[in-house]
């Protein structure tokens, strides 16, 4: 038994609170051929026999959330049947809206509400958060999912006409979009008859752990501290209350051209391409608060070494950057100061704790760069599914297709924020990729104009 992470702590507080659809992720992979079926129990059940995570219960036990693994035991693996690619996607479009309902036990004194509960909520929040709950009831009712048995990970098998796999669905306490590939590709190994390697995550808590005692913990925290303290307002873009937790996926698929042209640019100035997505973002966000200091949430992959490769696991940690633009930077000169400023958050992120109330956090933009490998191929195909729910955040995530030759942009936002926003983010950030990488010496105030 041991305790969580504050990452995890964050998601399993939103659970409490009755948004467990926002803690969602969700996808299927699919071979382009028939696979026996006992083939597929198998591997579904290889999957969860090697990651002892997704078999995960929790204790509340004297105010504080433990966690423990159950034994594995084989199972009977749901099996779904669709007509099409086109039907799969329509049903899992609104399964992966269905929160998993997490398996807890209650020791001591339990967990007190006030650790959780969200203080002071609208009349007309509580009243949509009603009305949406009713009416998950009866999509639940309809898909044959109101006696689900607690867990925090689902795997149904899939039969189409000429393809076969599985459908995944996590809860984020558990996992992260880094574990989604994962275990995509631990499923299409097993079977091709390969023993794919899985490593236990309770190692890595184990040195997030040791590393609070450590004295390099106290340096990291006084650096994020005096970053804090040197911007005492919040940096929220869009700061006004949000009265519906009901959200939207916005997705833009950049073409090759500037794709390329991103990758080289990054290679030959020695950036990350994240650092020039980042900036870019950053710029809008300069463009839109009119403020030359503010925060950006860093969305960190928090993975380095080969066995935290292959460690299912919410690993995934957020870190506020301290941005710093003034209207004759060049755009250049922004990237230095993204690439400096991302590599510092990096160096000492293990010094910030996440709060568990997402409205404490000092930002309400987050940007991520996601790049793990769907290593099956280009034969093979894997979806994945938005849960259309979300508090009061934004989260920019680049998906880095370059086996594909593109990338896609996915802005994740609660309906509070305008279509209208949405659009001017992305043909900012666009603009500005164009501008900034065709002459880079050209002033941020200059750009996307």
């Amino acid at each position: 038994m041991f305790e969580l992470l504050d990452s995890q702590r964050l998601m399993y507080y939103g659970d409490k609170k009755g948004v467990g659809q926002a803690c969602l992720l969700c996808g299927s992979m699919l071979l382009p051929q028939k696979a026996s079926l006992d083939d597929l129990q198998k591997a579904a059940n290889e999957v969860f026999r090697i990651n002892a995570g997704l078999r995960t219960r929790f204790i509340e036990k004297d105010g504080k959330v433990y966690q423990e693994y159950k034994a594995f035991s084989e199972r009977k693996i749901e099996i779904k049947h669709f007509d099409s690619k086109d039907s799969l996607d329509k049903w899992a479009r609104v399964y992966a809206t269905i929160p998993l309902k997490l398996d807890i036990r209650t020791e001591g004194k339990g967990l007190p509400k006030s650790l959780w509960k969200t203080a002071k909520p609208s009349t007309k929040l509580i009243i949509n958060i009603v009305r949406h709950k009713i009416g998950m009831f009866f999509i639940r009712l309809k898909y044959g999912m109101l006696k689900r048995k607690p867990a925090c990970c689902e795997i149904i098998l899939l039969d189409l006409p000429d393809s076969s796999g599985a459908i995944v669905k996590m809860h984020h306490v558990i996992s992260d979009a880094w574990s989604m590939v994962l275990l995509a590709n631990q499923f299409l190994q097993i079977m091709n008859g390969e023993a794919p390697q899985a490593y236990d995550f309770k190692e890595h808590i184990e040195n997030e752990v040791a590393y609070v005692q450590r004295k390099s913990y106290y340096k990291d925290k006084e650096f994020v501290d005096a970053w804090l303290d040197k911007c005492t307002q919040k940096t929220w873009v869009w700061s006004y209350p949000y009265t519906s937790l009901s959200a939207s996926r916005r997705t833009v698929a950049l073409d090759k051209k500037i794709s390329t042209q991103i990758r080289q640019y990054a290679d030959a100035h020695n950036l990350t391409p994240y650092t020039i997505f980042l900036s870019a973002t950053c710029i809008y966000m300069w463009r839109k608060m009119n403020k030359d200091t503010f925060f950006v949430g860093s969305v960190l992959l928090n993975r380095t070494g080969f066995r935290e490769k292959n460690t299912v696991g919410m690993f995934v940690k957020t870190t506020p950057l301290l941005v710093e633009i003034n209207e004759n930077d060049s755009f250049s000169e922004v990237l230095s100061k993204i690439r400096d400023i991302s590599f510092s958050g990096l160096r000492h992120h293990r010094g910030y704790t996440i709060p568990s109330d997402t409205r404490k956090n000092p930002y309400d933009v987050w940007v991520s760069y996601q790049n793990a490998v769907f290593e099956a191929g280009l034969s093979a195909e894997f979806t994945q599914y938005y849960c259309n729910y979300v508090v009061d955040t934004t989260i920019l995530s680049i998906e880095d297709r370059s086996g594909a030759g593109y990338y896609n942009l996915h802005f994740d936002h609660n309906c509070k924020v305008p279509e209208s926003d949405v659009d001017e983010l992305f043909q900012t950030v666009l603009t500005v990729l164009y501008d900034g990488l065709d002459n880079d010496t050209r002033k941020v105030k200059e750009l996307g104009v």
